[in-house]
């Protein structure tokens, strides 16, 4: 096994074990516990330098010719809640996995890279969650970021203010690093008032304005409020709404992607 693939093999191995992680233990990270998000933090930057014996999942031949003869890989950052996670479904069957796939067949070729999503869903998170996190994933050296936050601040009824803050807090991080973005939108049912829901919903298009940042209106448009693609929760997609997402997603970032320099 050379460098090359020891360190996809580390890296795939440690992300896939922080993600069963976070499943075994969902119930904790919904209530969004500082102790417990730390101590799993810690663990996943460990595995990242360590390395660990054995791959959760195997790398195809054919990724692994990509990533070898482009010799640049661009790393995408989704920092986002349980709806980046792939919450109720498996991996293979969430939209950042085939937003990467889709990337590398669709894109690659255009442009030369290998294209590595980096899946920084955790179910529960708000977004001062992701103020808390995106100094972790930083870590990892990310060439692009999107960010989908902020859904479950409005489920929550918190501050449309405070939610703002947060997420300029993150855009900021970002554009400090030279850090490409994409902000993702999110609409709520109108549970805490109308007054809200549209200030929420405003909120997105404010951010992109103020943060000269590219913006997707609506992550779940074509899923949102469709039984067909969602589960029996009502709340979080099926694989079939994963789907739409991904496109949803890559009919946007491609744009971005193919106007960089």
């Amino acid at each position: 096994m050379d460098c090359l693939q020891k360190k996809a093999h580390f890296r795939i191995c440690s992300v896939g074990f922080f993600r069963l992680m976070i499943r075994f233990n969902h119930q904790l990270f919904i209530m969004t516990n500082p102790l417990v998000q730390t101590f799993a933090y810690c663990i996943f930057f460990s595995l990242l330098s360590l390395g660990c014996s054995e791959a959760t999942r195997e790398i195809s031949e054919q990724d692994m010719e990509k990533e070898k003869k482009s010799g640049e890989v661009f790393k995408i950052l989704i920092l986002g809640d349980s709806l980046t996670e792939g919450y109720g479904v498996m991996e293979q069957e969430a939209f950042p996995y085939l937003l990467e796939i889709k990337l590398n067949q669709e894109l690659a070729p255009k442009t030369g890279l290998f294209y590595q999503v980096i899946n920084g869903g955790i179910s529960g998170s708000t977004s001062s969650g992701g103020v808390s996190r995106i100094e972790w994933f930083i870590q990892a050296k990310p060439d692009f970021l999107i960010l989908a936050l902020g859904g479950n601040d409005g489920l929550r009824g918190i501050s449309v203010d405070e939610t703002k803050k947060n997420l300029s807090l993150i855009l900021e991080t970002a554009h400090e690093r030279n850090i490409s973005t994409l902000l993702a939108g999110m609409k709520i049912p109108p549970n805490y008032g109308f007054a809200y829901t549209e200030s929420f919903s405003q909120m997105y298009f404010e951010l992109a304005k103020n943060h000269d940042t590219s913006l997707l209106p609506f992550l779940l448009k074509g899923v949102g409020g469709n039984p067909k693609k969602n589960l029996p929760d009502r709340i979080h997609p099926n694989p079939a709404g994963h789907e739409i997402i991904a496109e949803n997603v890559f009919q946007h970032l491609s744009k971005i992607l193919s106007a960089l320099p």
